[in-house]
């Protein structure tokens, strides 16, 4: 088994909006990506022996779904990271409703198990609509939906890059993101961690040592201890965090920015919700790279 774990992807929703250039790459043995920072294009191998794991980040994998029976004949081990927020439309503009996502990620459950499917509720956006007491409720409501089919909730708050900023600027004023003192972030991990609980669900947090502590474990996204299970293979695989506090293990990510159009006002992927959109319809889905 290679060593490669591929992330798909932080950058984008590659299940949502790529999985016909996905199956392209994979038939295909490889595929293609820049480094956001420098531009520098790299390739990477996705022949079954040089991959150790998939890890998709999606939320809406039913496309990739579809045909998934092409993943599973290769043998190459996966699990899933799948964000369910179910904020108001303005903040999050295309996602799928509520209960559309609980009803496939029920489904993709059922297939792989709910320890190869974690449920991310991030970021949170703490806004006068959407305050404590509003992600208490939401919390709860999704935790009851989706028990037994996931055993985790990853959650971070959202950090308000220049980008974020921007975009939050023309939300309605009751939307706008604030910035909660520590006390009160540690407050509120705390209540959805025990309603998680409830359900069968453990609370981490990403990116977000400081509030990590009794019942709120840290979380590790590309996660070593879960690929070891689901993938095993000789030694351990090196933490390589993307960002500070970040406990991921080394992955090659195989997304591009900007190519994501479920229009999330908060997205750290995307420099508007518009640019996303104008350079998704510009894709091709027979080129090396998206």
């Amino acid at each position: 088994m290679g060593a490669n774990v591929i992330s798909c992807s932080r950058r984008t929703d590659v299940p949502a909006f790529h999985a016909r250039w996905l199956f392209g790459r994979l038939e295909e043995g490889f595929a293609e990506y820049k480094n956001p920072f420098s531009g520098q294009l790299h390739r990477v191998s996705l022949r079954p022996e040089d991959v150790r794991a998939f890890v998709f980040w999606t939320r809406n994998p039913a496309p990739l779904m579809r045909e998934i029976s092409r993943i599973e004949e290769r043998g190459t081990p996966f699990y899933f990271l799948y964000t369910v927020n179910a904020y108001p439309r303005a903040l999050e503009r295309a996602t799928p409703p509520l209960a559309q996502a609980v009803r496939t990620f029920r489904r993709l459950a059922g297939r792989v198990g709910p320890g190869r499917v974690r449920w991310r509720y991030d970021p949170i956006v703490l806004s006068r609509e959407t305050d404590a007491a509003w992600h208490r409720r939401n919390f709860s409501a999704i935790a009851a939906a989706l028990a037994g089919a996931t055993e985790v909730a990853i959650v971070s708050f959202v950090d308000m890059y220049g980008k974020v900023k921007r975009n939050a600027g023309s939300l309605p004023g009751g939307l706008r993101p604030e910035e909660p003192p520590r006390a009160a972030r540690r407050a509120l991990l705390a209540e959805l961690a025990e309603e998680g609980a409830e359900h069968g669900i453990r609370l981490l947090a990403c990116c977000e040592d400081d509030l990590v502590g009794g019942p709120v474990g840290k979380a590790r996204c590309v996660d070593p201890e879960l690929l070891d299970r689901v993938a095993p293979a000789e030694g351990r695989l090196p933490i390589r965090p993307t960002r500070e506090e970040c406990g991921c293990a080394a992955s090659r990510d195989i997304g591009a920015y900007d190519t994501c159009p479920h229009g999330c006002v908060y997205c750290y992927a995307n420099a508007s919700p518009e640019a996303a959109l104008a350079r998704f319809r510009l894709r091709d889905p027979a080129l090396p790279a998206l």
